[in-house]
C-alpha cells in the first residue's frame, strides 16, 4: 500500500461558508456590478487556499482571472505589487506607464488600468484576487483604493487577503477605508475538529486511527501546520496506511515539520521572534510580566509586540497569562534552541519566576533544567516529578537570594545545601511524609540562619509551619504564625505575605475556628490583589469556600468558586487540586452529585500516587470517597482509601493521619469497626470538625448495622461539635438525618429564639466581635469608609463583615440591619459570660 498524499479536496472542508459567499458575489457580479471581498486569517488558516479555489470557481463560471501575491520586499519599490500582478494582463504601453519614472504620474497607471478593465469586462466579468494584501507598497495601496472605487459599475470583483497581524501601515489602513466603504468582510478562524478529521482523511487516503486524530489536533485547526504534519508524517514514515487505517507509528513531529513551522512565522518581526524564543522556555503559558522578566525589559516595552503576536494568532489571551495559540509551534521553538542557550534561559526563567511567586513545581523545573551539566549529581527527572504539586511555601529559597538587590550572591556551599533541602523537603511533602517535611524545613531553617539570611526568615519560618501543621503540631505551627509577618524582613519574596496569612487561615480551619480562618484568609486574597499576583489568591479564595459551605452560606461560596475561577489559569497545582475539591464539596451541598463527580476529575486522576491533598486535608479522603461512591465508581473510591492509608503508613504517630486512613475505608466499606477506629484517634487530636464528621459517618454505619439508639447519639454529639465551631451547615445536615430517625427535638417561644442553628437570637450570636462591631456602627448611619476609618480597617474588610452579618442575620438592606441591632442589644444574652463579653466589646467600640 502507498503512502502517497493526496491534494485537498477543493470544498476545503471548514471553509464551505465562506466559498458559498464568494461563489454568490461571482454571481452578482457577472451581469455588472462591482464588488471587494476582504479574507482576514493568521498565517496558515487557508487564505492562499481559498483564493485559488476561488479563482477555479471565478474560470469556472467564466470570470477571467487576474491573481498575483504582496511579497515584504514590496513596500519599498513604488508600484511592485500592482507592477508584477498586471505585467501578463496589460498592454506594452499600459504597463511602461508602470516603469517609467521619468514621464511617471501617479494619476497615469490609475486611469489606464481602470479603461483597460472597460475593455476586459466587455468581453467577460474579471476576478482579481490578491494574497497579503496587507504588504502591498503605499502606491500600490493608493492605486487599490481608486481602482476599487472606480470599477464599481463593472463587472469586477476584488478579493483581498490580510494576515492577522494589525501592524500599522498604509495598506492596513486602505484595507480599513475599504471595509468601512462596504467591502465585505471574512474572517478565517481555526477549523473545527470535524473539519480537521475531514482533511485528514482526505490527504491520507484512508480512515485515521484515534492516535492520528490526537496528533492532528495539536495544531489546534490550522490548515497550514495540518497538512505540513500529515505530509511530513506520511514521507517520514511516521504515519502509515494499513487495511485502509493510518496507524501512527510515532508521535514525534518529522525535522521537516519543525522546519515548516519556522516557514510559518516568517512574517513575524525579528523582535517578536526573538520574544517567541524566550517564552517558549517559560512553558505554554505565561504572563507578560514572567516574559518581561525574562528578557530584561520593562512589561511596557512588550505590550506593542505582544499585541502583534496576539494579532498574528501565535499567542492567545487567556485573562492573567498569555499561552500559545499552537502547542507544536512551541515545542518546535524550544527544540530548535541550542543546548546552552536552553540552559541560560532556564536559569532566568528559575530566577523571574521565583520574583513573581510562581508555584514550586513550575520554579524546580527550570531550576533543574537551568542546572544540566554543572555535574551536581542529581537527576533531574525524578525529582521534577515528585515536585509537581508542591505549593509555593516550598519554593527555594537560593533564587530569592540571587535574585534581591539588597544580598550579596549566596556561596556555593551555601547554594548547594539550600537546592538539596528544598529538593527532599519538597519530595517528602508530595509523598506525605510529615516528619521528614519537618525535619527538612528545620535543616533549611538553621541553614539560612548559619548563613545570616535574614531577608528570607519569614519563607523558611512559613515552611516549618506547614510542615507542622500536616503533623498536628498545632500549638508549635501556631506559636510559628503568631508572630507578626514583618514585610522588611522578606522584601524580596513579597509573596511571603499573602501565604502566611493563607498558612495561618488554614492551621485556624484545622482547629475549627471558621470565621477567624475567615478573616486571615479575607487578607491573604487582600494582599494578593494589592501585589499584583492574582493566582496566589485561589487557595485562600478556596479556604473561603470551604469556611462558606460549613456556615452555610451557599450563595458566598457560589461567588468565590467564580472569583478562584478567574484567577485559575495560573495557578499551581495544589491550588487547584484544593479548588477542585472545596468546589465538589459546594456542589454536594446543593445536591449536584455528578457536578462533583465531574469537578473531581483532576484530584482523582492522581489518587494514590499523589496523595498531596490527603497530606494537606486529612478528612478529604473521606469526602473523595463518598463522591465516587454515590456515582456508582468503586474503582476511584478505592484508589482514594489506598491513598490514604499510603499517608497512615508513612505517618504512624500522625493522629489524623491514621484517622483520615480509617475514616475512608470505613466510608468505602460501610464498616463499623474501621470508622470507630477513625473516631477515636480523631479523639486524640487537633482537627475538630474532622472528628465530627467521622463521628456523623459512624452514626450512619451504627444505623445500617440496626444500632438505631446509638446512632443517635453519634449524630447529638456530631451535631454539638459542630454548633460549637459555627459549622451551621454541617449541623442543618444532621438534623436532617436525625428527623430521618424521627428524632425531632422542637423548640418553641424564648427556647427556639436561643436554639443555636434555627432561632434569631442564635443567628445574633454566631456574628464575631469584629462583625458585631461594623455592625453597630453601620446600625449609627456610619457608611463603609468611615466606620473603617474609625475601626482603623480597610473598606474590603469592612464590606467582608458587612456581607457576612448579612448572610448570619438573613436580613438584606441597612434598614433591617439596624432593626436587627436595636433588639438585639435590648434582650439579654443566654449566659452571663455571653453578656459582660458583649459588654465588653460595646464598650470598646
Amino acid at each position: 500500500m502507498g503512502n502517497d498524499v493526496k491534494s485537498t479536496a477543493p470544498a476545503f472542508p471548514g471553509r464551505e461558508i465562506i466559498l458559498y459567499e464568494i461563489r454568490q458575489a461571482l454571481g452578482r457580479t457577472a451581469p455588472g456590478g462591482g464588488s471587494c471581498l476582504v479574507v482576514e486569517g493568521a498565517a496558515g488558516t487557508g487564505k492562499s487556499e481559498l483564493l485559488r479555489l476561488a479563482g477555479m470557481h471565478g474560470e469556472a463560471s467564466g470570470f477571467g482571472l487576474v491573481a498575483g501575491t504582496a511579497v515584504p520586499l514590496d513596500t519599498g519599490a513604488p508600484f511592485s505589487t500592482l507592477r508584477r500582478v498586471l505585467r501578463e494582463n496589460l498592454p506594452a504601453r499600459d504597463y511602461a506607464l508602470l516603469t517609467d519614472r521619468q514621464t511617471f504620474d501617479p494619476l497615469a497607471p490609475v486611469d489606464r488600468i481602470v479603461e483597460y478593465l472597460r475593455r476586459t469586462t466587455r468581453l467577460r466579468p474579471l476576478l482579481v484576487a490578491l494574497d497579503d494584501a496587507h504588504l502591498v507598497d503605499d502606491l500600490t495601496a493608493d492605486a487599490l483604493r481608486n481602482l476599487i472605487d472606480a470599477s464599481a459599475s463593472l463587472p469586477v470583483l476584488w478579493i483581498l487577503a490580510r494576515g492577522a497581524s494589525r501592524t500599522p501601515g498604509h495598506a492596513q489602513e486602505t484595507i480599513d477605508w475599504l471595509i468601512r466603504e462596504g467591502a465585505a468582510r471574512h474572517r478565517l478562524e481555526s477549523l473545527s475538529p470535524e473539519a480537521v478529521a475531514e482533511i485528514t482523511a482526505e490527504l491520507l487516503g484512508a480512515c485515521p486511527d484515534d492516535d492520528v486524530l490526537a496528533l492532528v489536533a495539536r495544531v489546534n485547526g490550522n490548515p497550514f501546520l495540518l497538512n505540513e504534519l500529515l505530509v511530513t508524517s506520511l514521507s517520514d514514515g511516521r504515519i502509515c496506511v494499513q487495511d485502509g487505517v493510518a496507524v501512527l507509528l510515532d508521535a514525534e513531529p518529522a525535522p521537516a515539520f519543525r522546519q515548516a513551522v519556522v516557514h510559518h512565522l516568517r512574517g513575524l518581526s525579528h523582535e517578536c521572534l526573538r520574544i517567541l524564543d524566550a517564552v517558549a522556555v517559560l512553558g505554554p503559558r505565561f504572563s507578560i510580566h514572567e516574559a518581561a522578566g525574562l528578557l530584561g525589559r520593562n512589561p511596557v516595552e512588550l505590550l506593542p509586540l505582544i499585541g502583534e503576536l496576539i494579532a498574528a494568532s501565535v499567542l492567545e489571551d487567556e485573562g492573567p497569562c498569555l499561552s500559545f495559540r499552537h502547542p507544536l509551534v512551541r515545542e518546535t521553538l524550544y527544540d530548535r534552541l541550542s543546548e546552552p542557550t536552553r540552559t541560560a534561559l532556564h536559569r532566568e526563567a528559575a530566577a523571574t519566576l521565583w520574583r513573581e511567586g510562581r508555584s514550586a513545581p513550575t520554579f524546580l523545573e527550570h531550576l533543574m533544567l537551568g542546572r544540566r551539566g554543572d555535574g551536581d549529581g542529581l537527576t533531574p527527572a525524578a525529582p521534577h516529578q515528585e515536585a509537581r504539586f508542591v505549593p509555593p511555601a516550598g519554593q527555594v529559597a537560593l533564587a530569592a537570594r540571587r535574585t534581591a538587590p539588597s544580598t550579596a550572591p549566596p556561596s556555593a556551599p551555601y547554594a548547594e545545601l539550600m537546592y538539596r533541602t528544598t529538593l527532599r523537603y519538597s519530595a517528602a511533602q508530595v509523598q506525605g511524609l510529615h516528619g521528614q517535611m519537618v525535619a527538612h524545613a528545620r535543616a533549611a531553617l538553621r541553614i539560612a540562619r548559619d548563613h545570616g539570611d535574614r531577608t528570607n526568615r519569614a519563607h523558611h519560618q512559613l515552611w516549618l509551619a506547614i510542615a507542622l501543621t500536616a503533623s498536628d503540631e498545632f500549638d508549635q505551627a501556631g506559636e510559628i504564625l503568631a508572630e507578626r509577618c514583618d514585610p522588611s524582613d522578606h522584601v524580596a519574596l513579597p509573596w511571603v505575605r499573602p501565604m502566611w496569612h493563607y498558612h495561618r487561615a488554614q492551621l485556624k480551619l484545622a482547629a475549627g475556628r471558621l470565621d477567624d480562618a475567615d478573616e486571615d484568609a479575607v487578607e491573604a486574597v487582600r494582599i494578593c490583589e494589592r501585589l499584583a499576583a492574582p493566582s496566589l489568591a485561589v487557595g485562600p479564595l478556596a479556604l473561603r469556600i470551604r469556611v462558606a459551605v460549613h456556615r452555610n452560606e451557599l450563595t458566598e461560596a457560589n461567588r468565590h468558586v467564580d472569583h478562584a475561577s478567574r484567577l485559575s489559569a495560573a495557578a499551581s497545582g495544589a491550588a487547584l487540586e484544593e479548588l477542585s475539591w472545596v468546589t465538589a464539596l459546594l456542589h454536594s451541598a446543593e445536591n449536584d452529585r455528578q457536578s462533583a463527580l465531574d469537578t473531581l476529575s483532576r484530584v482523582y486522576s492522581g489518587v494514590p500516587k499523589r496523595p498531596l491533598l490527603l497530606t494537606r486535608e486529612p478528612h478529604a479522603g473521606a469526602c473523595l470517597v463518598r463522591t465516587a461512591m454515590s456515582a456508582g465508581d468503586s474503582e476511584r473510591a478505592t484508589a482514594v482509601a489506598e491513598a490514604a492509608r499510603l499517608v497512615a503508613t508513612r505517618n504512624p504517630t500522625v493522629n489524623s493521619a491514621v484517622a483520615a486512613a480509617a475514616h475512608a475505608e470505613g466510608v468505602l466499606c460501610n464498616d463499623v469497626d474501621r470508622l470507630r477506629t477513625a473516631v477515636s484517634a480523631y479523639r486524640s487530636g487537633p482537627r475538630p470538625l474532622s472528628l465530627a464528621a467521622a463521628t456523623e459517618d459512624l452514626a450512619l454505619a451504627e444505623n445500617d448495622a440496626g444500632a438505631r439508639s446509638t446512632a443517635i447519639g453519634l449524630l447529638d454529639e456530631a451535631l454539638a461539635r459542630y454548633k460549637n465551631h459555627g459549622a451551621r451547615g454541617d449541623a442543618l445536615r444532621v438534623r436532617k438525618t436525625l428527623r430521618s430517625l424521627a428524632v425531632r427535638r422542637r423548640t418553641r417561644g424564648r427556647d427556639r429564639d436561643l436554639d443555636p442553628v434555627e432561632g434569631p437570637r442564635a443567628r445574633w450570636d454566631q456574628l464575631t466581635p469584629s462583625e458585631l462591631r461594623v455592625v453597630r456602627l453601620v446600625a449609627q448611619g456610619l457608611t463603609n469608609r468611615e466606620v473603617a476609618e474609625k475601626l482603623f480597617l480597610s473598606p474590603h474588610t469592612v464590606d467582608s463583615h458587612l456581607r457576612h452579618s448579612f448572610t448570619k442575620l438573613g436580613v438584606t438592606s441597612r434598614v433591617e440591619l439596624t432593626r436587627q441591632v436595636l433588639t438585639h442589644e435590648k434582650i439579654p444574652p443566654a449566659g452571663s459570660g455571653r453578656a459582660d463579653g458583649l459588654r465588653g466589646v460595646h464598650e470598646n467600640t
